[in-house]
């Protein structure tokens, strides 16, 4: 199940807007912790972008 929970970002345009990623991963070197990075789609032009998500995001 693919978990959709609404993230408040700045899209690629300038605007802030909450989107829920279409796709989210970690990003991370061997043992260390590393960040989340989500897939998001700009409503406005629709191309897609990849933000950096929270850390209690769950992927």
């Amino acid at each position: 199940m693919v978990y959709k929970k609404q993230v408040k970002i700045k899209t690629p345009t300038g605007k802030e807007a909450e989107l829920a990623p279409e796709k989210a991963w970690t990003l991370a070197p061997k043992g260390r912790k590393g960040v989340k990075i989500g897939l998001f789609k700009d409503p406005e032009s629709g191309k897609y972008f990849r933000h950096k998500l929270p850390d209690d995001y769950p992927v």
